[in-house]
């Protein structure tokens, strides 16, 4: 249970921005998680509470309400309302064909730069387990803080990695750190697809390398210009900030790191260290659910109900 105390503490400037999405259909995880109610809907904490709402609710101890924008699927705007009710409708922003993190997010910073010209962005995924909320607060803030001052390039937040895990992708850094945020913003040098078990030991033991955890953070009008730049389908399909269906079915389905951060020039890394993990296995799954006193119903490795 959250501290209500703490909720309005530390708030972000008014033109910062979260943007939530509900994307993945889950399909290591079925029949646990179906088309109809993805992962996100998914209940593995203690609190019982969906990763979705546990989300929204953490998101919400920095930025309000009314700047906390949802990109789900039509076919799930039901479970978002119920579990989000305090999420203005103009906030809930429905694609009729899934297409991918690129312009999912594209969608998100065109509708809201015409509230806030001068928006920054940050961009949660809805299916991680965070177990140290406050470590986490505290790198969005830092990255936060980078880009207000900076407004190009894109954070991202990277982890010290616990184990050499083959599951998640990794985050190179150049040496040397930027003395913006004292000693923990580094440049980014490149992203790594999941990694063989040797290659992932090899990244542990450099100390160069950081999991990726999916989290970015940007100035609005950069990003789009991005986008733009090497995503000019995605571009001018989304730039208005809406898009008919037909046109939604006609953009490529790439995800942002494909589409704009191996393309990026000025990528940058918040060193981050708290409790995480992507719930993208049966093996990540039971260990969150273990964790949290959760009981559950399992057949040949597979979590079949989590009462």
């Amino acid at each position: 249970m959250h501290k209500r105390s703490t909720l309005h503490a530390s708030r972000t400037p008014g033109n910062v921005f979260a943007v939530i999405l509900i994307g993945g259909k889950g399909k290591r995880l079925r029949p646990l998680s179906t088309d109809e109610r993805p992962k996100a809907f998914l209940s593995v904490t203690r609190n019982r509470r969906t990763m979705f709402r546990n989300t929204i609710d953490r998101i919400r101890r920095i930025i309000p309400d009314d700047n906390i924008v949802v990109v789900a699927s039509k076919l799930h705007s039901k479970l978002v309302r119920k579990d989000a009710p305090a999420i203005k409708r103009s906030n809930l922003l429905l694609e009729p064909a899934s297409r991918n993190t690129a312009p999912a997010i594209m969608l998100a910073a065109a509708s809201i730069v015409k509230r806030r010209k001068d928006a920054v962005i940050v961009v949660l995924p809805t299916d991680h387990y965070i177990s140290e909320e406050a470590r986490q607060l505290e790198c969005l803030r830092k990255g936060i803080r980078f880009m207000q001052d900076r407004r190009t390039g894109i954070v991202v937040l990277g982890l010290k990695p616990r184990y050499p895990s083959t599951q998640f992708g990794y985050i190179k850094l150049k040496p040397g750190r930027l003395a913006e945020e004292a000693g923990q913003v580094y440049r980014a040098e490149k992203f790594v697809e999941k990694p063989e078990a040797a290659t992932a030991i090899k990244y542990l033991k450099s100390g160069k390398y950081l999991w990726n955890c999916g989290i970015f953070i940007f100035d609005a009008q950069h990003f789009i210009g991005a986008v733009k730049r090497h995503a000019p389908k995605i571009y001018n399909i989304l730039k208005s900030g809406t898009a008919s269906a037909a046109a939604y079915e006609k953009l490529p389905d790439i995800s942002l790191d494909y589409a704009i951060m191996e393309k990026a020039l000025h990528v940058y890394c918040v060193k981050g260290s708290y409790g995480w993990n992507d719930v993208g296995s049966f093996g990540a799954l039971k260990k969150v659910l273990r964790r949290e006193g959760r009981s559950f119903v399992e057949k040949d490795g597979k979590v079949l109900k989590i009462p």
